[in-house]
């Protein structure tokens, strides 16, 4: 007879998933051993191994776990932008755009279930050194920033192609610091803002993208003025 009390497959896998994600946010990708992550998941390292093959497969589902619903999501709402634009013959507008960007990846905070630990995650992912980690988050992300460029550029037409670029990236940079604040316990400081609910950090983002993304062009800002 089977035991009712043993684990079945998607359990242990879904266990090991859990204890990484806390032990990346917390400690970091390459300074968690996969040892120490087998000991606080309760499992052998031949689990680990059996689900995931290796620990850069494991990084890459805890990643993808969370991350591809938000870009999915993500891609929907700027493609239902994009689809309204058409039929109303207008030009996406910037705020609409950089709402569907930025709120689905604060979305992970509402329902619990480790979301507020994955915003760390992100966090740490968007400022990792390791080019094999960078890639997986890259590639997942690539789809959804590249529809959000597209349309940008139709809101902003007059702004150059590069310098849109570099902002957009200040736009993702700046939401991985968010995240990453929004989401740690962090010290009482002068430093660091006071703790507020996600509806106010993404209300003070949204002003703060908004009005650079709408900023004039370097090359208008920085050009002599008339004698």
């Amino acid at each position: 007879m089977t035991d009712s009390h043993a684990s079945k497959p998607s359990d242990t896998k879904t266990r090991i998933l859990d204890v990484a994600e806390a032990l990346f946010a917390s400690n970091g990708f390459r300074q968690t051993s996969i040892s120490r992550l087998a000991r606080a998941a309760g499992v052998n390292l031949a689990a680990v191994n059996y689900h995931f093959g290796s620990k850069d497969a494991l990084i890459r589902q805890v990643i993808e776990r969370r991350l591809l619903p938000v870009h999915r999501l993500r891609v929907q709402r700027l493609e239902a932008i994009r689809e309204t634009c058409t039929a109303q013959g207008r030009r996406p507008d910037v705020a609409e755009l950089l709402r569907a960007f930025v709120e689905p990846s604060f979305s992970l905070t509402r329902g619990g279930d480790g979301g507020q630990r994955f915003l760390l995650i992100i966090g740490r992912v968007m400022a990792e050194s390791d080019e094999s980690i960078r890639n997986i988050f890259i590639r997942s992300f690539k789809p959804s920033f590249m529809l959000f460029f597209s349309l940008m550029r139709k809101s902003l037409p007059g702004l150059p192609k590069n310098e849109l670029f570099w902002r957009l990236h200040f736009v993702a940079s700046a939401l991985g610091h968010a995240m990453r604040v929004h989401g740690a316990a962090m010290p009482s400081s002068e430093l660091f803002p006071p703790k507020s609910d996600v509806d106010t950090v993404v209300r003070i983002l949204m002003a703060f993208l908004t009005a650079g993304l709408k900023a004039p062009s370097h090359r208008e800002s920085t050009a002599c003025p008339p004698e």
